[in-house]
């Protein structure tokens, strides 16, 4: 009985030295060997599971939108430049005038008469000056009398410019076309310089000032058309773009854009808040926006993956805006194309591939 033992576990050996035998020593010819379907070192390929998301190009035409206050193109205070007696007052409160208008007048006699003598020295001097020269051409006068004459001369008519310059600043007359608000100020009144009379707004025109992020910085030029709409009373109108901030403020990154908007016909009100409307891509070429975690770089710039047949293949690609979230692709990348969005560190060109999850588009717009 002790010898049948024996002799079945060394049976039971051989026979399991015989099965491993091929694979250990023949490694080509096996299930698993080099040749079969598991490639170079006898393991199969290793497929790696990833998430998609489908690229579609977006709708030109996204907006960007933000709040702005609307002001006056032209604002000014009304103040006298000279001290005196306010003696005639035509400003108006809330009253139209054109520029150039006459609103108020100091009293200037004082002036009017030292602008009398200093026009009859004037006179004199003019005439004393038109004798010296005379005699001057017939020798009858030196150089130095006929420069003399003429510095007197000069200086007369220096004076007068001097006294119609102070007469000047005794009107208050407006700068420009407008609306004048209340008048601050009397007949009779006693001004000093600096005294303010009334405010002065050009509001046929507005113009309304707002940022925009860095992402959105280059996307506008001057002359550009913006909507601009006050929310509160449901009215809107069309603006231009009149300037742009030459550089990024620093704390914010934003850029300030400033926008001018008709108002001939009074609809909006200075001061008042309103919502404008930015077109940022009108007339650019479409985009297709593309989750930022699917991008990488590399010496050539940023690229992608996408998933063709089952593998992994490098698509390089130019970008436009970007998000946190998403950067627009404005070429390399074709429609419907199953661009990899997760992990990307185990990805290589050639790569096995299975899409497991798909993401959707929706999500990842750069608005």
């Amino acid at each position: 009985m002790k010898n049948f033992a024996l002799l079945s576990v060394a049976l039971l050996l051989i026979a399991c030295g015989g099965d491993s035998a091929p694979g250990a020593g023949a490694p080509g010819k096996g299930a698993a060997g080099k040749g079969g379907p598991g490639g170079k070192g006898g393991r199969p390929a290793r497929e790696i599971a990833v998430e998609g998301y489908i690229a579609e190009a977006h709708e030109a035409g996204k907006t960007f939108t933000a709040m702005a206050t609307l002001e006056p193109l032209n604002n000014v205070q009304l103040t006298a430049a000279a001290s005196g007696r306010l003696m005639n007052l035509y400003a108006k409160d809330g009253a139209q005038v054109q520029k150039g208008a006459l609103l108020a007048k100091i009293d200037d006699s004082e002036l009017r008469a030292q602008l009398k003598q200093a026009e009859s020295n004037q006179q004199l001097a003019q005439q004393k000056f038109d004798r010296v020269k005379t005699l001057f051409e017939k020798d009858g006068a030196t150089k130095a009398d006929m420069e003399a004459a003429e510095a007197t001369l000069k200086s007369a008519e220096a004076s007068v410019e001097l006294i119609k310059a102070q007469i000047a600043k005794t009107e208050v007359r407006a700068p420009f076309a407008g609306k004048l608000g209340f008048v601050n100020v009397s007949v009779g009144a006693w001004l000093t310089t600096g005294t303010s009379i009334a405010s002065l707004s050009e509001v046929k025109k507005l113009k309304a000032k707002f940022s925009l992020p860095q992402r959105y910085a280059s996307a506008l030029k001057v002359g550009d058309a913006v909507d601009v709409k006050d929310e509160e009373r449901n009215i809107s109108k069309s603006g231009k773009v009149k300037a742009l901030e030459a550089a990024l403020s620093e704390s914010s990154r934003t850029r300030q854009v400033l926008v001018e908007v008709d108002n001939a016909g009074n609809d909006l009100l200075a001061g008042s808040y309103a919502k404008v409307n930015v077109t940022m891509q009108a007339g650019m070429a479409k985009s297709i926006p593309i989750p930022a975690e699917a991008f990488t770089l590399d010496k050539d710039g940023a690229y992608v993956f996408v998933a063709t047949g089952g593998k992994a293949k490098i698509k390089h690609v130019e970008t436009g805006l970007r998000t946190p979230i998403a950067v627009d692709v404005t070429g390399g990348l074709d429609e419907g194309d199953t661009v990899i969005t997760s992990g990307l560190i185990s990805l290589r060109e050639g790569a096995s591939v299975r899409i497991r999850e798909i993401r959707h588009n929706t999500d990842y717009e750069v608005e």
